[in-house]
């Protein structure tokens, strides 16, 4: 029997969504990283993130407010730099949008509730939104979960290192 060898596809260019996701994860990745230094970078900043997890009132368990004050800056921080390197693209935009989603609900719960709550997202500054957590910050948290996930719908990013290092579970 001759077997033939197994035929190689040659790789494709991004296209436009490739090219689009550029300034998009730049952005998501850049925002997801002063997030996470805002939390855990200066020396008020753990202190400020822990308040505010208490405040939405889910009666969690000290362990668990210390896990997330230090846990989810840690994963926004590697998050938002994978997704500015294009490593794991579509996993870190897929971490982002879970964690948007996340905050997008607990958000939404609190608002609902009528707690008081300083965000925290960006230890004592805001993105867009000034104020307390309000319907603003549920509008800024879809617009950043809608870009996310144009990210992760983008089958072969433009400029990332998944195209470098051949990366075979970030094309599927």
């Amino acid at each position: 029997m001759n077997a033939e060898p197994p035929t190689v596809a040659p790789p494709t260019k991004p296209g436009l969504l490739g090219w689009l996701g550029v300034p998009i994860r730049l952005l998501i990745g850049g925002v997801f990283l002063w997030a996470a230094w805002a939390k855990i970078g200066p020396s008020h900043g753990p202190m400020v993130f822990s308040k505010a997890i208490e405040a939405y009132k889910l009666n969690l368990p000290d362990p668990l407010v210390t896990l997330a004050t230090f846990g989810v800056p840690w994963t926004e921080a590697l998050a938002g730099i994978m997704l500015i390197l294009g490593l794991w693209t579509r996993a870190a935009a897929s971490v982002i949008a879970a964690m948007l989603l996340l905050f997008i609900g607990l958000g939404i719960a609190a608002i609902l509730r009528g707690l008081e709550i300083k965000c925290g997202c960006f230890g004592d500054r805001t993105l867009l939104c000034q104020g307390g957590l309000g319907w603003c910050h549920i509008g800024e948290n879809s617009l950043m979960t809608a870009l996310t996930l144009l990210v992760v719908a983008c089958r072969k990013p433009a400029l990332a290192l998944d195209s470098i290092t051949g990366c075979r579970s970030c094309k599927k």
